[in-house]
């Protein structure tokens, strides 16, 4: 079996796919996603829309505080002062929940990556009362979307997908730690200037 004429091999689905003068930029695109997400075991069972739990169980996420479901998956072996370099978490974050609590990481800064799934929203804030910065991360990087956001030390944050289900990675440097790390609750909105 090949994957749309590629000569590569897929089991993806049961039947070869076959591509179309009028398929979209779009479709394509989550094609090439889903192709390289079953190279890599993400998930292999269906590529037509895997769903939030799908992706969940394939890459053994569990319950996050934020809201959504996280696993780390790295952390930098080499430390100083008993401190990870860096480590990295998979995120998922459904859009039915809404946007997850403001949360901030007070002592490294923190990236964020978007790999798969519907655009996330990513609002930031320093809670001083200046403007909340509002970020999309996503594929299309010529529709205002970027792969990928910096957020300083300190800086608030929270997160909101764009549709079903959002699969995001962040890496923290230095490390993540507990004690660097700080949650608000339900209700928190950062402050504004009159």
């Amino acid at each position: 079996m090949t994957l749309c004429g590629s000569g590569m091999p897929s089991n993806i689905n049961s039947k070869p796919c076959k591509l179309s003068a009028s398929l979209t930029e779009n479709m394509m695109y989550f094609a090439a996603i889903c192709f390289a997400m079953s190279r890599l075991g993400v998930f292999a069972s269906r590529c037509d829309s895997p769903s939030a739990q799908d992706v969940i169980t394939r890459l053994r996420l569990t319950p996050n505080p934020e809201k959504g479901y996280y696993r780390q998956n790295f952390e930098d072996t080499r430390n100083y002062n008993n401190r990870s370099y860096s480590t990295a978490i998979y995120y998922l974050l459904e859009g039915k929940v809404g946007a997850s609590y403001w949360h901030r990481v007070v002592d490294a800064v923190e990236i964020w990556h978007y790999y798969a799934g519907a655009p996330l929203q990513l609002d930031l804030s320093w809670n001083n009362g200046t403007a909340t910065e509002r970020n999309i991360l996503g594929s299309d990087i010529f529709g205002n979307q970027t792969p990928q956001v910096v957020i300083d030390k300190g800086r608030w944050q929270r997160a909101t997908s764009l549709g079903d289900w959002t699969l995001v990675g962040t890496t923290v440097a230095p490390g993540f730690i507990e004690q660097g790390y700080e949650l608000l609750g339900p209700g928190f909105k950062p402050q504004r200037n009159s």
